[in-house]
């Protein structure tokens, strides 16, 4: 596994938690009834801070746009399991102690999206941790990766699914296509930046 990382970026592991601590965190997602929702819009960024250089990508005229929900109480609820079981593994594939640790608690409803970004001024280390029991392709919330100028990656946001990615060696685009509106549930995650 820790080959496969270093050599691709990324990898991806299913059955990441014990089912019962899995199962735990998912009760306390679709219980959760205050959600902060967060509208970006910044207007340069493709010109310095997601620069890309494909022509597959946003261009530095476009603007940088993203819709998702957030909940606070969420983050201070799953940070005893993201010491336990999340910080050891990304330490692991870190190959050091990671000092920071910027978890969040995302929530994807109808029509929220990322558009194309990338994390590199966030951390090392990024992960991205999928909470929903049922979910099909044609609902959107996937995750997108440009591996190269013309190919994408997608990632089904599958339960107990957990992404990790190398976000210093390789500058990965990516976006999440926006949900549908006869999606038969939100989109959970819980994400790190880690340095």
């Amino acid at each position: 596994m820790k080959s496969n990382y270093k050599e691709d970026g990324m990898i991806i592991i299913d059955d990441f938690l014990p089912l019962d601590v899995a199962n735990k965190l998912e009760q306390l997602y679709t219980s959760e009834k205050k959600w902060d929702i967060v509208n970006q819009v910044r207007e340069k960024h493709y010109s310095h801070v997601f620069e890309m250089d494909s022509s597959m990508f946003p261009q530095k005229d476009e603007v940088y746009l993203a819709k998702f929900r957030r909940s606070d109480f969420l983050e201070n609820s799953v940070s005893k399991v993201f010491e336990e079981f999340f910080q050891p593994k990304l330490n692991e594939l870190a190959n050091s102690n990671l000092l920071e640790f910027d978890v969040r608690c995302y929530k994807l409803d109808i029509g929220d999206f990322y558009r194309t970004h990338i994390d590199d001024y966030a951390g090392t280390i990024g992960s991205t941790f999928y909470l929903n029991k049922k979910w099909c392709w044609d609902w959107g919330g996937i995750l997108h990766i440009g591996i190269k100028d013309d190919s994408l990656t997608s990632i089904f946001p599958k339960f107990n699914r957990i992404v990790i990615h190398d976000m210093k060696k390789f500058r990965f685009p990516h976006f999440i296509s926006p949900v549908t509106d006869y999606a038969k549930c939100s989109r959970y995650t819980i994400v790190s930046f880690n340095k």
